[in-house]
């Protein structure tokens, strides 16, 4: 339900919806995703690009809701304090001067053999454990056999979610911000959770396709998040470019303590 209150300043929800980091990696995770992303040479980390979408991110997550832990902040810190250096004039460079990008750098490789050796015990460090096969479509003659699906990381989801609510918010009213919807985490939970179990399956942009508002938009994510979180859905796609998909996984997640 909603409520138009005429004069008034943007409005809470009743209930703030707090979705915490646990969810994620951690900021060391993050800075591989967008060195990986950018497609850089860890050992030439491009510092002021990487730390400008870093903090990007962060300040999504705030308008998300979702709490950022400390050592996410703490990395912040430490980029911008090695920008400033690498940003400082050096007239006599000593063969000795270490880079200021180095235990960045050889903490980032500590990590990457962690995550590898995660990634092979628990088939990947993603939202969903598992490769699923798409059968063959009847209906579609062109598909003539199995789709391997895989799981989407889950940097790659917040990221596909700015682009869309990007795109999206533009199109909305300015008095839509003074617009808020009386609902929960756990009704909006429930609802995400019907509408993708009703057909087994929903592209990502299809789910937020009804959203009214920015609100709505946002509560809609989170709630998606803490699906994947509970095992409640597997959210994959057949390659790095092509449409992530929300897979139904089964009764027995939803509300599992």
């Amino acid at each position: 339900m909603k409520n138009q209150i005429p004069g008034a300043g943007p409005l809470e929800p009743k209930e703030p919806c707090v979705i915490r980091t646990h969810l994620f990696e951690g900021p060391l995770d993050l800075l591989l995703h967008l060195i990986k992303k950018n497609e850089m040479d860890i050992y030439d980390i491009k510092v002021a690009a990487i730390t400008e979408q870093y903090i990007e991110y962060l300040e999504l997550m705030k308008e998300l809701n979702l709490e950022v832990a400390g050592d996410y902040l703490v990395i912040a810190a430490e980029l911008s304090l090695i920008k400033s250096k690498m940003l400082l004039p050096k007239p006599v460079i000593e063969e000795d001067d270490e880079d200021p990008r180095a235990e960045l750098v050889k903490r980032l490789l500590e990590y990457q053999v962690y995550k590898d050796a995660a990634s092979d015990l628990l088939e990947g460090d993603v939202l969903g454990r598992d490769v699923f096969k798409r059968e063959p479509d009847t209906q579609d003659p062109g598909i003539e056999e199995e789709v391997e699906l895989v799981p989407v990381n889950l940097w790659s989801l917040i990221e596909a979610f700015r682009e869309f609510y990007d795109r999206r918010k533009e199109l909305w009213a300015e008095d839509l911000a003074y617009i808020t919807e009386e609902i929960t985490i756990e009704e909006k939970i429930e609802h995400v959770l019907n509408r993708i179990r009703a057909s087994g399956e929903i592209k990502f942009e299809r789910l937020f396709a009804e959203c009214e508002s920015k609100f709505d938009l946002v509560i809609t994510f989170l709630s998606l998040l803490e699906l994947a979180r509970m095992d409640s859905v597997h959210i994959v796609r057949e390659s790095p470019d092509s449409s992530i998909i929300i897979v139904y996984a089964g009764d027995n997640h939803f509300g599992a303590s």
